[in-house]
């Protein structure tokens, strides 16, 4: 299967790979429900429409230039008139600062929405790359978040000590497209010199003989009703072995219930789970507070 834009997020593309989004989703020790996922891909379940997710596709649709495409496809969220509804109008706030603000008009320079796949623990893996700029060694994604600087609960320490990176575990995401980038340095190279010459291209060529890895950056804007933004640089090397190890730990299980050899396990809090909810036995009121 040769992936695309129109396919990437087909059900035939999430059989054959997995992606960062697809492998949290499998994961019930961390905010996943193989049973929901399992769901997903028999065609018995599909999330209804999030507005908060509807508003970052909006940005990333426009960062990508496919706009028309997606005001085409999610009508609902338009007036007559073409304007973003009320509740979506944060839309045009948040691309308006990516228009206006010098900072995010650099760090955007390259190749919008690129695909690639490759292998982790012996799995095929996809990713869909927001900016790829491999003449300045760096890859770029889009991220709205509520606020940015709002703590989140850790179950671990028992504390507000997370912020929206930890939360949603972009460090993983994010070692997986850089490991899947590096295995494709070639394929990247003979890309972009269709551009730049050699030498344009040198410090990527450099990187490339030396088998690192390209920086990371998180260019986010909140959904505040001043939205806050920044330029959030991810640190690569500092995480990504760590990361890659958990992956290929986790990997055997996820292969196990994506090829029916283990069944899936409810996570008991989801849509889906609670859609097929059936009470067995009464709680003791104490076990409300572990969520169960």
């Amino acid at each position: 299967m040769i992936l695309d834009r129109k396919n990437y997020f087909s059900k035939e593309a999430e059989s054959l790979y997995l992606g960062s989004s697809s492998l949290k989703a499998y994961d019930n020790f961390n905010g996943g429900c193989s049973s929901k996922k399992t769901a997903e891909l028999k065609g018995e379940w599909q999330d209804k429409p999030n507005p908060s997710f509807l508003l970052g596709n909006y940005l990333h649709y426009w960062s990508s230039g496919d706009l028309q495409e997606f005001i085409a496809n999610t009508p609902e969220l338009f007036k007559k008139d073409g304007t973003l509804l009320a509740k979506y109008a944060l839309g045009d706030t948040m691309i308006d600062i990516f228009k206006t603000d010098p900072a995010f008009i650099k760090i955007r320079e390259g190749i919008k929405e690129s695909i690639y796949t490759g292998k982790i623990g012996g799995v095929d893996f996809k990713i869909q790359v927001d900016i790829l700029n491999a003449k300045e060694c760096r890859f770029c994604d889009i991220k709205t978040t509520k606020s940015m600087y709002e703590r989140y609960y850790n179950h671990e320490t028992k504390k507000y000590d997370m912020s929206f990176i930890q939360k949603y575990d972009y460090p993983l995401q994010f070692s997986i497209y850089a490991e899947i980038l590096r295995q494709n340095y070639d394929k990247i190279l003979e890309e972009f010199l269709k551009t730049y010459t050699e030498k344009e291209m040198s410090k990527f060529i450099e990187l490339m003989n030396n088998d690192e890895y390209l920086e990371c950056f998180i260019l986010v804007v909140d959904k505040q009703e001043i939205p806050d933004r920044n330029i959030i640089f991810m640190d690569i090397n500092s995480f990504i072995k760590e990361k890659l190890e958990e992956i290929e730990l986790k990997l055997p299980r996820i292969m196990d219930i994506r090829n029916g050899v283990v069944e899936p396990e409810k996570c008991g809090h989801c849509d889906y789970c609670r859609s097929i909810k059936k009470i067995v036995k009464p709680i003791h009121y104490l076990d409300l507070l572990d969520g169960n």
